[in-house]
């Protein structure tokens, strides 16, 4: 069987000549096929040059035919253009054209009319369909590498939902990630609309939707923590000014790289103020996923199974691990009972000890354990974290699950408002709400104050208090992450360096009246002053007060 390839320029009136003489051929011979190629004017120089270069022709006009060896395979034999290809014809089959100039000139204009009338066809069916845009940046860590499937295949954000996905890279690592990328289309997911990779700002982040942010950078040991921390501040300052220009009014952040998290999720949320304070958070997860993790090797259970533990506090500093809501379902116990049945985790422990030591030495010491085991840091539980996080915020946690997030404080459970503070939450579709009414007893609260005065010294450090001849707090986080418990029965832990002194303006957030689920309240944040300080709005009398 011949099958012959007809290529050409929509308005060549040489090509329409070729093309009726192989519509004539393919009619009367029942072995003779021919596939057609129409390019435009601006699109045809630039596909011919590929073409030939591929398969070693020299070819410089419309049309181009060439046979292809579908018996035998290999590439192509050229057989010319529209002259060579009436001889060919009319040496094989017999068969010539008698087409006039003035039918090829008419036929050529009908086939760029076609042409326009498909283009704009495609053009209108791409419109109907509204791709998600999301982003990801510092793409060139392997975090990335796992998730760009998940996205791409319809998990996190729906089985419908087309995504164009954007990959944020340095310079000097894009073409590293250009194998990424040609994987990414060997995945051959269908959702998967389209794939950039981009080094620029503006256009990562122009209509974005959702930005998980892979970036910070964790403290070194010649490092200060007041510089550690300004460089963080600078990176995601400079990302919220962009943000907050050209990305979608309903974007959803998550910051989940390195460093201090919710510092970075403050620092980007004080220069993005168009964007939502409730769509910008913290990934507690990963923490939260191991602390049940190490309930679950204890009782032999798929960490799946145990819900309701929280993580409260500053996720990379210091943090309390809360079992005191925590249950577990599947446990093989005395007691079993359908799916939807659990039973309370510190019932089934039964070990109050461990659950004051051991538990919590597990967890703090799990990334250092972990990074010796594997000979790497731990990245595919780090991006099943974000994963996760994504998936729920999107589609609703499942059975009204809580779950531990870093948000905007408002003030609940009597911490200072205006800091980012891991709590626990349950995720509806396409929001979340702060869980309000858990029991603390007083030993948590100590603990909670605590974690609050640590990410206020962090705030401080970019946005120093206005009463300057107030003592600057003690450092308190030294950039490596506390893990602290809590059960109702355990004793009070120190969390920071002794009697760290209160900060100024601490009274003053608490006493903010903000009421309200959290996903229905939208804030600006205060602008900046040109020295990068918060503006102080209430002014000292100027006038001197007379003596009666």
């Amino acid at each position: 069987m011949a099958k012959f390839v007809i290529a050409g320029h929509a308005d060549c009136p040489y090509y329409a000549k070729t093309e009726l003489l192989a519509d004539n051929l393919q009619t009367n011979l029942a072995d003779f096929k021919i596939h057609k190629i129409v390019k435009t004017s601006g699109e045809w120089e630039e596909w011919l040059n590929t073409t030939c270069s591929k398969n070693g022709w020299c070819h410089k006009k419309s049309p181009i035919v060439w046979r292809e060896l579908i018996d035998r395979g290999g590439k192509g034999v050229l057989i010319g253009g529209c002259n060579e290809f009436q001889e060919y014809a009319y040496g094989y089959y017999g068969i010539k054209s008698d087409m006039t100039s003035l039918d090829m000139n008419k036929v050529s204009e009908e086939n760029l009319c076609t042409k326009i009338t498909t283009i704009q066809e495609d053009e209108y069916l791409k419109s109907l369909s509204n791709p998600l845009k999301v982003c990801i940046t510092n793409a060139s860590k392997p975090m990335a590498y796992y998730m760009v499937y998940e996205i791409a295949r319809g998990d996190v954000f729906g089985t419908t939902t087309e995504i164009n996905l954007t990959l944020l890279v340095d310079d000097k690592d894009s073409g590293a990630i250009k194998g990424l990328e040609m994987e990414a289309q060997d995945l051959a997911c269908t959702l998967l609309r389209k794939l950039t990779i981009t080094s620029d700002l503006k256009e990562a982040f122009d209509g974005v939707s959702a930005v998980v942010f892979l970036d910070g950078s964790s403290l070194k040991p010649e490092e200060s923590r007041e510089d550690w921390l300004k460089l963080n501040g600078d990176l995601f300052r400079e990302y919220g000014r962009t943000l907050n220009a050209i990305a979608a009014n309903d974007v959803k952040v998550l910051i989940a790289g390195d460093g201090p998290l919710n510092f970075n999720a403050y620092m980007l949320g004080t220069t993005a103020p168009a964007v939502a304070r409730q769509n910008i958070v913290a990934m507690a997860r990963l923490l939260e996923n191991r602390a049940k993790a190490a309930i679950a090797r204890k009782l032999n259970v798929n960490s799946a199974f145990v819900v309701d533990l929280i993580t409260w506090g500053n996720i990379s500093g210091t943090s309390l691990t809360d079992v005191n809501k925590a249950s577990v379902h599947q446990y093989d116990g005395a007691i079993v009972g359908p799916d939807w049945y659990s039973r309370p985790v510190k019932e089934m422990v039964h070990d109050d000890k461990w659950l004051s030591t051991e538990f919590f030495d597990s967890i703090k010491n799990h990334e250092s354990t972990l990074t010796k085991t594997i000979g790497h840091c731990a990245m595919l539980s780090a991006a099943s974290a974000v994963i996760g996080v994504l998936r729920d915020w999107w589609n609703g946690s499942e059975n009204g699950t809580m779950l531990s997030l870093g948000v905007f404080s408002e003030g609940w459970y009597d911490l200072p408002s205006d800091i980012i503070f891991s709590l626990p939450v349950k995720f509806h579709k396409g929001s979340y709400e702060v869980v309000q009414d858990l029991d603390i007893n007083d030993d948590d609260k100590r603990t909670l104050e605590s974690i609050a005065k640590e990410l206020i010294s962090e705030k401080e450090v970019i946005f120093p208090p206005s009463h300057t001849n107030t003592p600057a707090p003690s450092p308190v986080n030294t950039g490596e992450p506390q893990v602290f418990g809590t059960t109702e029965t355990s004793e009070s832990k120190p969390v920071t360096e002794e009697n760290p002194e209160s900060v100024a303006g601490e009274t003053a957030d608490v006493n903010i009246d903000r009421t309200g689920p959290l996903s229905r309240i939208v804030e600006e944040a205060e602008p900046d002053s040109k020295d990068g300080t918060k503006t102080n709005s209430e002014k000292l009398p100027t006038e001197p007060i007379s003596e009666d």
